[in-house]
C-alpha cells in the first residue's frame, strides 16, 4: 500500500499577524551553549507551537518541523516523517538514502534507524534545529526508547526541540543532570500583564475599563488561548468570562459555536471528524460547493481554524475546537445519523486511496466490522510497504473489543508479531486459528488453502527460533509432503537477517544449537528437491549449513555451500545473506592461508554494500584478519574506520565487532580491558540464549584470565565452553584461536590434577581439537619448495585473480608477477595455469 506523505506535516505553521514577539520566551531558546534538546511542555492552548514557530521563522538556519497526529504511532511512519521533514530542510536526500530500512516487510530494529540517522546528521556541516510539535500524541514505548537514544548521541551541531501537553515518557531527569536540556513549562508561557496588554493592542482591541486586561489575567492565568478568547468576546461585547473547570467548552459553544449561522454549525460538525480539511473532499462530504469559502471565512474570523499550506489549500480545527465539535456532535447526532456519517467520511477516504486515514476513523469511532473488512482488503500492501506496526496496533484494537477478525489478518497479523520476537503472543494467536477452525473449518475450503500452508510454515519457523529442531523438521516435512500453494503471499519478500554477520545469530539459527551434520544432510538432500528450492527460504539453508561444516572443519564442502548461497543471495537482492556468506568465504581462504584472496573478498563486498552496519561487520572481519598476521595497528586502523556512537554497547549485531576489539585489546596486552568486554559480551549472550556467542566470548575470557594469572577460573570458562561446544559441534570457533592449543594442553593437565569439573567432556572430542589445532604441513615436496611469497601468488591464481589484480594485490610489477609463475610451474612441474590450479587443489591450498 502506496503510503500518502502529507506536505503539511513538515511545513513551519505560519505566525499569525497578531501574534505578539515574547523576548523572554526568545532568550530561553537563545540558551549558549545550545543544550541537545529543549521541551515545551504545557496544557492545550499554552501557545506552544506558537512559540516554536515564531523563533524557527527567525532563525538564519536549516530547521525541520513535524506536526505529529495520533497516527504518527507507528515506528515506521514516524521516522520516515522526520526523515522528510530533515530532508526538506537541509536539501539533502536523507530520506532517500535510508529509505532501505523501511523496504523491509517489518520494522528493523530501533538501533539501526537512529543510528543511521545519527551518521547521517553527522555529515551535515551546517547547524539543524528540529523540532517534533504534538509529541504527546506519541504512546509507543519503541518510540520513546528511539527518541531518547537520539537525544543521547545527538551531533552538538543539531538541537531537538519537543512541543507536548503531557510530561514526556523520556529521562529528562540524567538530562537535567548533564546540563543538556532546557525546560520551558506553563509558569513560562503563561502570559504577562504587559504581554496581555500588548495583545490586545496589536489586535486593536478598544478596552473602556481600566482593569480588563488586570481582569483577563487573573481568570485565565496567562493562559494564552483564554486571552485570546477574552479578546474574542470584548470584540462581540458577548459578557464576561468564566472562571469554571468547563470554561473552554461552555465559551466556545456560547460565545461562538453558537452564534454562527446553522449552515456553518452543521459543516463544523460533519467535517471536524477529518484530520485534515481538503476543500474537495469537505465538498463531498457536506454535499456543498462552496467549503473552501467557508474554511477561509473561519480563519479570517479567528474561530480556531488553521490554513496549513497555501498551495494546496489545506485546513484544520484547533484542538480544542475540535474536541468540543465531537462533543456537540456526539449530543446532537442520533447513533443511526452518527454512524452514517462516519461511513461517509471514511468510505470518501478510503475511494481516495487514504486507507489508513479512513482505517483509522472507522477505528476510533468503534466501526470495527467495516476497519476489519478494509484491513483484510489492503492486508498483502500493508505487509509490501513494511507496515507491520501499524498493522499490529489495528488488529490489537479489533482483538480488544472482541471483533472476530478476518482469518487471512489473523494469520498476517501471527507473521507480523514473529518478527518483532514477539513469541508469546503468536503461539496465542495460532492456537486461536486452531480453535477457528474447529468452529468454523477455515482450514477446509479451498479458498485457505495457501492460509494452511502458511500457517504450518509459521509454526515450524517458531519452533526453529526457539530451538525445537525435531518439531521444525517434523512439521517442515509435513509441509513438504502437501506441498507449497503458489497463492498471491507466496512470492511476498521476508528478510530473514536485518544485520547479523553469523546467519547463526539469526531467528533460522536456533540459536547456535546444531544438530548432527548427518541428520541434517539427510533433512536437506529431501528438502532441496521440494517446492522450497524456489523460495527465499533456500538460500538460508545453504548459508547456515555453510556455518555448520565449516566448525566441523569441512571447509571444501563449505565452499560449495556458500557459493549455491550466493546464488540465492544475488537472485532475490539479500544483502542479509549475502555479507555473511561473503565473511565466512573469505574466513575460509584465511584458514587455508589465502590471507589476499580473503581481503578481495572482503573489499568486494565493502564496495556492495551502502550500509554501514554492513560495512562495519567486514571491516571487523578484516581487523580480525590483520591481527592474525599480528598487523595491530592495521587491525585498529581497520576497525575503527566507522566511528561507533557507543564503543562499548552490543547492538544490531555488533558483537562482532566487539569481541574483534577484545582481540585487538589482547595483542596490545590489556588485559583486563579485554576481560571486561569477554564478560560482557557473554552476559548479553547468556540473556539471547546464543550459544555459539557464549562459547566465543567465554574462550576469550578464558584467555585473558590465564594472563591474569587467574588459573581456575580461566579453566572454569574454558570447561563451560567446551561443554556446549561438544553438544553442538563446535571446533573450529576454538581452534582459530590464537593460544588455544597451549590453553587446551594446560586444562587438561590442570583437570588430571584437581579434578574438579562434575560433567566430562568426551575425549575423542578432545582429541580432535587438539589435532585440529596443530599446524598444517605441506606434505608434497613441490609445494614444500615454494617461498611464502610464491605460496601466495599460488594461492591467487587458484582463486581466479588475473595477473594485473595479483600484481596491484602483493604491490609489485605483472613483470614480476610473470617471472614468480614461471618459477612455480617448474617447482610443480606443470606447463599451466590451469595445471598449476590442478596440483594446488590437491594439497587444499
Amino acid at each position: 500500500m502506496q503510503a500518502v506523505w502529507l506536505y503539511s506535516k513538515t511545513i513551519v505553521p505560519k505566525v499569525p499577524e497578531a501574534i505578539i514577539n515574547r523576548d523572554r520566551l526568545y532568550a530561553l531558546l537563545k540558551r549558549n551553549p545550545h543544550p541537545r534538546v529543549t521541551i515545551v511542555q504545557a496544557a492545550a492552548g499554552y501557545g506552544k507551537t506558537t512559540i516554536l514557530s515564531q523563533w524557527v521563522h527567525q532563525l538564519d538556519e536549516p530547521a525541520a518541523w513535524l506536526s505529529i497526529d495520533i497516527m504518527d504511532n507507528d515506528p515506521s511512519r514516524f521516522w520516515q516523517y522526520v526523515l522528510k521533514a530533515i530532508a526538506q530542510a537541509t536539501r539533502q536526500p536523507i530520506d532517500e538514502r535510508l529509505e532501505h530500512l523501511f523496504d523491509l516487510q517489518y520494522m528493523p530494529p530501533f538501533e539501526l534507524i537512529v543510528d543511521s540517522l545519527l551518521n547521517e546528521l553527522m555529515i551535515i556541516e551546517s547547524s539543524l534545529h528540529i523540532v517534533l510539535d504534538d509529541y504527546h500524541h506519541i504512546e509507543l514505548d519503541i518510540i520513546h526508547e528511539m527518541i531518547s537514544r537520539l537525544i543521547n548521541y545527538l551531533p552538538e551541531h543539531v538541537h531537538l526541540y519537543m512541543a507536548s501537553r503531557t510530561k514526556l515518557p523520556l529521562p529528562v531527569a540524567s538530562w537535567r543532570v548533564k546540563n543538556c536540556v532546557t525546560e520551558i513549562g506553563t509558569e513560562e508561557l503563561s502570559f504577562t500583564y504587559q504581554e496581555v496588554e500588548a495583545f490586545y493592542q496589536k489586535k486593536h482591541i478598544i478596552m473602556d475599563k481600566t482593569d480588563f486586561c488586570r481582569k483577563i489575567l487573573s481568570e485565565t492565568g496567562g493562559w494564552a488561548a483564554g486571552v485570546q478568547l477574552g479578546g474574542i468576546s470584548e470584540e462581540r461585547s458577548a459578557g464576561s468570562l468564566d472562571n469554571s473547570t468547563s470554561f473552554v467548552t461552555e465559551y466556545m459553544m456560547q460565545e461562538i459555536f453558537s452564534t454562527l449561522p446553522e449552515s456553518t454549525q452543521q459543516f463544523l460538525l460533519q467535517t471536524s471528524l477529518l484530520k485534515v480539511l481538503d476543500p474537495e473532499l469537505c465538498n463531498d462530504l457536506t454535499e456543498s460547493s462552496n467549503s473552501y469559502e467557508q474554511l477561509a471565512e473561519l480563519v479570517d474570523q479567528g474561530i480556531f481554524t488553521i490554513r496549513l499550506s497555501p498551495k494546496k489549500q489545506t485546513f484544520r480545527y484547533h484542538q480544542l475546537l475540535a474536541e468540543v465539535l465531537e462533543q456537540e456532535r456526539n449530543n446532537r447526532y442520533t447513533g443511526e445519523e452518527l454512524e452514517a456519517l462516519v461511513k461517509k467520511a471514511g468510505g470518501l477516504l478510503y475511494a481516495r486511496g487514504e486507507f489508513n486515514t479512513a482505517i483509522d476513523l472507522v477505528l476510533e469511532q468503534q466501526l470495527y466490522t467495516l476497519a476489519d473488512q478494509w484491513i483484510n482488503e489492503q492486508l498483502l500492501d500493508i505487509f509490501y510497504s513494511g507496515q507491520i506496526r501499524l498493522l499490529i496496533q489495528w488488529v490489537d484494537s479489533l482483538r480488544a473489543a472482541a471483533c472476530t477478525v478476518h482469518v487471512e489478518t489473523l494469520l498476517i497479523y501471527a507473521i507480523s508479531l514473529m518478527t518483532i520476537q514477539d513469541m508469546e503472543k503468536v503461539a496465542v494467536v495460532t492456537k486461536e486459528l486452531d480453535n477457528r477452525h474447529e468452529q468454523d473449518g477455515w482450514k477446509d475450503k479451498d479458498e485457505h488453502a495457501e492460509l494452511v500452508s502458511i500457517l504450518i510454515s509459521l509454526k515450524a519457523y517458531v519452533h526453529l527460533a526457539l530451538g525445537n529442531l525435531d518439531t521444525f523438521i517434523e512439521l517442515i516435512t509435513k509441509q513438504v509432503n502437501r506441498g507449497l500453494t503458489n497463492g498471491k503471499w507466496y512470492h511476498a519478500p521476508v528478510h530473514y537477517n536485518l544485520y547479523h554477520a553469523k546467519l547463526t545469530r539469526t531467528p533460522l539459527g536456533t540459536k547456535g544449537n546444531y544438530s548432527s551434520i548427518s541428520d541434517i544432510r539427510a533433512f536437506l538432500e529431501i528438502f532441496r528437491q521440494t517446492d522450497f528450492k524456489e523460495h527465499h527460504v533456500m538460500g538460508y539453508s545453504y548459508g547456515l549449513f555453510a556455518e555448520i561444516l565449516y566448525e566441523a572443519g569441512q571447509l571444501e564442502e563449505a565452499l560449495l555451500e556458500i557459493k549455491d548461497g550466493l546464488h540465492y543471495a544475488h537472485r532475490f537482492n539479500d544483502r542479509g545473506l549475502y555479507v555473511p556468506l561473503s565473511i565466512l568465504k573469505g574466513k575460509i581462504f584465511m584458514v587455508q592461508g589465502q590471507s589476499a584472496a580473503a581481503h578481495t573478498v572482503w573489499d568486494h563486498t565493502l564496495n556492495q554494500v551502502p550500509e554501514w552496519y554492513w560495512q562495519r561487520s567486514i571491516q571487523a572481519m578484516k581487523a580480525l584478519a590483520y591481527l592474525k598476521e599480528n598487523k595491530i595497528e592495521a587491525a585498529e586502523t581497520e576497525l575503527f574506520k566507522t566511528d561507533r556512537p557507543e564503543p562499548l554497547q552490543i547492538e544490531l549485531g555488533q558483537e562482532l565487532w566487539l569481541l574483534v576489539y577484545c582481540r585487538l585489546l589482547m595483542a596490545k596486552r590489556a588485559w583486563q580491558e579485554a576481560l571486561k568486554i569477554g564478560l560482557q559480551v557473554h552476559e548479553y549472550a547468556a540473556k539471547i540464549d546464543q550459544i555459539d556467542l557464549m562459547i566465543e566470548a567465554s574462550t576469550l575470557t578464558a584467555i585473558c584470565y590465564k594472563q591474569l594469572k587467574q588459573e581456575s577460573l580461566a579453566y572454569v570458562a574454558l570447561h563451560t565452553a567446551l561443554m556446549s561446544g561438544s553438544q553442538s559441534g563446535y571446533k573450529r570457533i576454538f581452534v582459530d584461536e590464537p593460544g588455544f592449543d597451549h590453553l587446551l594442553k594446560d586444562y587438561q593437565t590442570y583437570k588430571r590434577i584437581k579434578g574438579s569439573f562434575q560433567e566430562e567432556i568426551p575425549l575423542d572430542y578432545l582429541e580432535e581439537l587438539a589435532a585440529m589445532g596443530k599446524p598444517m604441513e605441506f606434505l608434497d615436496e613441490g609445494l614444500a619448495a615454494l617461498t611464502l611469497r610464491e605460496r601466495d601468488v599460488l594461492r591467487l591464481l587458484v582463486s581466479g585473480v588475473s595477473n594485473r589484480e595479483m600484481a596491484k594485490l602483493l604491490f609489485l610489477s605483472e613483470g614480476t608477477i610473470r617471472v614468480y609463475l614461471t618459477r612455480i610451474y617448474s617447482k610443480l612441474q606443470v606447463k599451466s595455469r590451469a595445471q598449476a590450479i590442478l596440483r594446488a587443489k590437491e594439497w587444499d591450498i
